[in-house]
């Protein structure tokens, strides 16, 4: 991501996945539930795009946090 750029509250794989720092193979594999012992990210479809909100990738991150702290 550039970094003089904002970061969009709506953002499409390839931003969601630089902002998490992971391939969009792998965050493909979280949001459709593919990957044992995460919970799958939120995230809704127009057409063949992937939408995820921030909103929705911060409090998953959160989530996991708690998770991983038990």
């Amino acid at each position: 991501m550039n970094p003089a750029r904002p970061i969009s509250p709506i953002m499409n794989l390839k931003q969601a996945a630089a902002y998490l720092q992971v391939s969009k193979a792998h965050l493909s594999k979280v949001i459709n539930g593919k990957v044992h012992g995460v919970l799958p990210v939120r995230s809704f479809r127009v057409g063949r795009r992937v939408l995820i909100k921030r909103e929705w990738i911060d409090q998953w991150l959160e989530t996991e946090r708690r998770e991983t702290a038990r």
